[in-house]
């Protein structure tokens, strides 16, 4: 069923460019009668709207479109919101926007600047004196430098971290994850050298996100972002509708996410970091806020609903000069305002706006110098590909038919190779995998992101090469090959001298077990030129060793950099990124749940400092003892306490329940469930049974107890300040 839907996806993906075009209007058509304004676009928006439903079996669209000038405002929905039920989409259904969220995050911090409580040139730990991520292994990086700009353009250097606590399917949105956060971040590594490259970064939003909570005094950090966006955009925007929180006041509202045009996927995808995308709104709202941004702020001449000045807007769509040029900005068809992002499309347009894309997609486009707004979103897996194409396509027609003008398009980048001969452009390409020359002399990438066919090259004039996706072409810049699509960058080829040592020890498939089912799985080997790789299925990353455990994505592109680690548990071995552990077994899966058996690791000598209240603890794993175990030890290089221990020190109601792997603490109003089963409800992290011993991260108790936690590499000492 999928492998049918991504063929017919990319297969409309090359037509998008062709079909798709903005229907042609001549001079004598333009009209400034208001009441036939934008007819041609309304009509033509219509029209590519139901060939995009049909073409990629799309259950429902809605949509927006706005002209500042007139005070335009188009709002319409097709299809179904439930196609089992045939509840229709209208203007006023609402949907998950995604990633679109991150330009209403951006708002809430630049009200925060004008209203001086925030600098944007200031480091973040100014504010967030607990912020900490550890440097990479092989590129460094210190997140001491990291700023609030930084954040808002994608160019920090930090880590992604897409573990569990960023999403989950149905139980509703956890209100405690954006708490833990900033303790789980601090165990993972910066993927690159800050201001380095731009690297699309969900983390980064949600640290904003707790930044506006933190600086308006919440301590529940998801509850004081939900409430200042409220209080301070939605409320006098107008946007009645629109939420970061989702609930019973609106989840019966939301059209519902489906597979293709007629069947409904089993769950709901919550955004527990919402932030950074789990707001929901309608093409009503969405225009409100459209016209509302290209007024300088306010709707109309209404200054109660003003939630930015002129300014302000100006900057947050001036693109941002750090001095990252390519190649090192990736991809190139992007570049960073503050919180808009400029987007090469396929077909050379340029526009200022956002997308999404989670189990719905959406696309904003706002076009500041006419004066033009369009939003776009679908509710189905198959529509992935169609939000950004359409919402152009609606964009570019309408400011033919206002401007009487087409879009400008973008130049290419660089100059196309003409290869003499076609053997030298293979090789294997970061992100996009291995490009290889057939036995019939065709050039086919084999390993594409998603595509489960190869993609065949055919060489055209001017060193262009035809594909299913679009017009492919080779350059060399600064001794680096790279291959784009249109004016999208989409890899560069990873040369020998980066090739490593066979990593034979890693390599099979490693899995992630659920109630004794797979849901994840990742496939570690090396390639023919001897490159070690690991294979998510969306995408083949090409590793670069850092030690005998540790390896780094190769690359300049998203997630390019992050750090993955081996260890070993008995004979399974165990592979871990961004807080998911993958597991080779060694033997075959029983089914059984329950934790992972891992061993006591050879660790320096760390101490571990409690200071609560006027009391302080002091422990040296070597020589402080419980139960004849250390009171701490490090596990997959976590800090973890033993159960006992934190009813010891803390003076918390502890009870472990052996026959579910279960474990709860109790301390005044704090109540923790913790278990070996993330699927758990409010389950806060994972239990580690050490031969019949109870351990759990640090960072858990760090959070449930209202502590911060800081780590002195210098004298591997870790420090909680200010507990009950």
């Amino acid at each position: 069923m999928m492998c049918k839907i991504i063929k017919k996806s990319i297969a409309l993906l090359m037509a998008v460019t062709m079909a798709f075009t903005p229907i042609a209007v001549s001079a004598d058509e333009l009209s400034n009668d208001p009441a036939e304004l934008f007819e041609i676009t309304t009509q033509a928006a219509a029209q590519h709207t139901a060939e995009f439903m049909e073409a990629f079996s799309i259950a429902g669209v809605t949509m927006a479109i706005v002209d500042l000038d007139s005070g335009f405002t188009w709002l319409n929905g097709f299809g179904y919101a439930d196609a089992v039920n045939q509840i229709p989409v209208t203007g006023y259904t609402l949907f998950p926007i995604a990633s679109v969220a991150k330009v209403f995050t951006a708002v809430a911090i630049m009200q925060l600047v004008e209203a001086g409580i925030l600098d944007l040139d200031e480091p973040i730990v100014t504010y967030l004196p607990e912020f900490s991520i550890l440097p990479n292994p092989v590129y460094g990086g210190d997140y001491r430098n990291i700023t609030t700009r930084m954040l808002l353009a994608h160019v920090s250097g930090m880590h992604e971290f897409v573990g569990p606590g960023f999403a989950a399917m149905g139980g509703g949105q956890d209100r405690n994850s954006m708490n833990m956060l900033l303790p789980l971040l601090a165990e993972q590594h910066m993927q690159n050298v800050e201001l380095n490259r731009i690297t699309y970064n969900n983390t980064g939003y949600v640290i904003l996100g707790i930044l506006v909570a933190a600086l308006t005094n919440s301590t529940n950090y998801f509850d004081g972002f939900v409430n200042y966006t409220q209080e301070n955009i939605f409320d006098p925007a107008g946007m009645t509708s629109s939420s970061f929180a989702i609930g019973d006041h609106n989840r019966a509202y939301i059209a519902l996410p489906h597979i293709d045009d007629t069947t409904l996927v089993e769950d709901f995808l919550y955004v527990h970091s919402t932030p950074s995308g789990g707001m929901v709104s309608n093409a009503y709202d969405m225009a409100r806020f459209m016209q509302i941004m290209l007024n300088g702020g306010a709707f109309g001449d209404d200054e109660e609903s003003r939630i930015l000045q002129e300014e302000t807007i100006q900057a947050m769509v001036q693109v941002q000069d750090f001095g990252i040029h390519f190649p090192t900005a990736m991809p190139t068809g992007m570049e960073m305002g503050l919180g808009i992002m400029h987007l090469s499309r396929p077909s050379g347009a340029i526009t200022a706006g956002h997308g999404g894309n989670l189990q719905h997609h959406s696309d904003m486009i706002l076009d500041l110098d006419n004066g033009i707004g369009v939003f776009v979103s679908v509710n189905s897996a198959t529509g992935a590909g169609a939000a950004m194409p359409l919402a152009e396509a609606i964009w570019s027609t309408a400011v033919y038919e206002k401007t009487g003008e087409a879009v400008p398009l973008n130049a290419y980048f660089g100059t196309p190779i003409v290869p003499q001969d076609l053997q030298e452009l293979v090789g294997w390409y970061s992100v996009v995998g291995e490009l290889i020359l057939d036995e019939n002399g065709i050039l086919n990438f084999v390993g594409f992101p998603g595509v489960p066919m190869p993609i065949e090259l055919t060489l055209t004039e001017g060193g262009m090469f035809e594909s299913m996706l679009g017009n492919v072409w080779f350059t060399e810049i600064e001794g680096v090959m790279f291959v784009f699509l249109g004016t999208a960058m989409l890899g560069e080829r990873i040369e020998v001298s980066y090739a490593t040592p066979a990593i034979e020890r890693w390599i099979g498939e490693y899995n992630v077990y659920l109630d004794g089912e797979v849901v994840g799985t990742v496939s570690v080997g090396v390639n023919e030129s001897d490159f070690p790789y690991a294979n998510f299925g969306g995408g083949i990353f090409l590793m670069d060793k850092a030690d005998e455990y540790t390896y780094v994505f190769l690359g300049r592109s998203r997630s390019l950099g992050s750090v993955a680690r081996f260890s070993m548990d008995r004979d399974n071995a165990i592979f871990r990124y961004s807080g998911e552990t993958f597991v080779r077994m060694a033997h075959a899966h029983t089914g059984e749940t329950g934790p992972i058996i891992a061993p006591m690791v050879e660790v320096p000598e760390i101490e571990l400092r409690f200071v609560i209240g006027s009391t302080e603890y002091m422990f040296n794993r070597a020589t402080h003892q419980m139960d004849s175990a250390p009171f701490i030890d490090l596990i997959y290089n976590r800090t973890m306490i033993p159960l006992n221990v934190i009813a010891e020190v803390f003076g918390a109601e502890v009870n472990w329940i052996p026959e579910t792997s279960i474990a709860t603490i109790t301390l005044d109003d704090v109540n923790l469930t913790l278990s070996a089963d993330v699927s758990l409800p409010n389950n806060m992290g994972v239990v580690q049974n050490i031969d019949g011993r109870i351990f759990i991260p640090l960072a858990y108790v760090v959070y449930a107890f209202g502590a911060n936690v800081q780590w002195d590499s210098a004298n591997q000492a870790v420090y909680v300040l200010g507990g009950k």
